[in-house]
């Protein structure tokens, strides 16, 4: 396939699945405005409203809410943020304005939620990308985000897919581990949406657990990753599922793997890692709802009560499935310890794979 032709299969859903994965180091000049986007910025905005009747902690909600996605319109994050405007809104009666304000993989948008009041009427949405993987990887940081939000509520999930060209030999995970010690000197090729970013880090770990050999080529983002893999250009390459779905309905990717613990409901004759011996193989990405630091511990139980009743009906499920979702749904605290948790694994892993990076440089 021409490398043009399968760049359009991306126009329809570009955006979807990258935004939370860019490389850092691409990021940085965006980061150095912070100060001076966040307070000029004219950002997208949505609204969503109910008549339904408000819920109340101490009054909560009797203005507007807004709902900070620090990402642009179009992607996986967004697709949540608008959903859990439509429940907030639905819930408490009253307006919830979606605001992407995009920039610096997500610091620009973490920053003017971290600065806000805690009281309830800004929010953040966000996830395994621009909370955990930044601290795990990058120093210099101009926001703690472990110290500087208070977590309220998962949202969804979405596995990563083990994916090879149409007409790789590669049939399986033993089939690629087999190769790559055939080859072990120069190392199989596989390709990340950048240094740092979940797929990097997916794989490194991947390396970790069976001792193999690979050989790590980043790309800007995931289209142009994409395009090679299928050309034979990489001999493999792990993905977000959002943006390999089309292509592998299409049949110019083929998935031998998901990483998450369970059958993906999106691809479910695709075994998991574990299922091909790899124990207790289990990695996927995550969304969920954010505060300010400081948060009353009533507000955030209204908050994270709501989120998970919008989480269980129908509408909410079928809109995040048809996303590339996992839909989840979660208290505030067992979200609080996926945070803290995922920021210790990920750390350990981008430790021994010597991965770092410095923010600004």
């Amino acid at each position: 396939m021409q490398r043009r032709s399968v760049l359009k299969l991306f126009a329809a859903g570009a955006a979807l699945g990258t935004h939370a994965t860019n490389a850092w180091s691409q990021a940085a000049t965006a980061a150095g405005r912070a100060g001076a986007a966040t307070a000029s910025a004219s950002p997208s905005t949505s609204t969503s409203t109910s008549a339904s009747t408000s819920a109340s902690a101490g009054g909560y909600a009797s203005k507007p809410i807004r709902l900070i996605v620090p990402y642009p319109p179009g992607g996986v994050t967004d697709v949540a943020g608008r959903l859990a405007s439509e429940i907030l809104g639905s819930r408490f009666g009253q307006p919830v304005v979606v605001e992407n304000r995009p920039g610096a993989n997500g610091m620009i948008g973490n920053q003017h939620v971290a600065a806000a009041a805690p009281d309830g009427y800004t929010l953040l949405l966000n996830g395994l990308g621009g909370m955990v993987l930044p601290t795990a990887t990058v120093t210099g940081l101009p926001l703690d985000t472990a110290r500087a939000f208070t977590p309220i509520g998962e949202m969804a999930e979405f596995i990563n897919v083990l994916i090879v060209r149409a007409d790789s030999p590669i049939r399986s995970v033993n089939d690629l581990l087999a190769l790559a010690r055939q080859r072990s000197k120069e190392g199989l090729s596989y390709g990340s949406n950048g240094i740092g970013t979940s797929v990097h880090l997916t794989t490194a770990f991947f390396a970790q657990r069976t001792g193999v050999h690979l050989l790590h080529v980043p790309y800007k983002g995931s289209s142009e990753m994409l395009v090679d893999v299928i050309n034979g250009n990489l001999d493999f390459s792990f993905s977000n599922l959002p943006p390999v779905q089309g292509l592998l309905r299409k049949g110019s990717l083929r998935a031998i793997a998901v990483t998450s613990s369970y059958r993906s409901q999106q691809l479910p004759d695709v075994p998991t890692m574990a299922e091909q011996g790899l124990a207790d193989f289990d990695v996927t990405s995550w969304l969920g709802l954010y505060g300010p630091a400081g948060m009353a511990p009533a507000l955030v139980q209204t908050l994270s009560s709501a989120l998970q009743d919008g989480m269980a009906t129908p509408k909410a499920r079928e809109t995040l499935s048809a996303a590339g979702f996992e839909p989840k749904g979660s208290t505030a605290a067992a979200f609080a310890e996926l945070n803290r948790a995922e920021l210790v694994r990920w750390k350990q892993v981008a430790e021994r794979a010597n991965i770092s990076l410095k923010f600004g440089t």
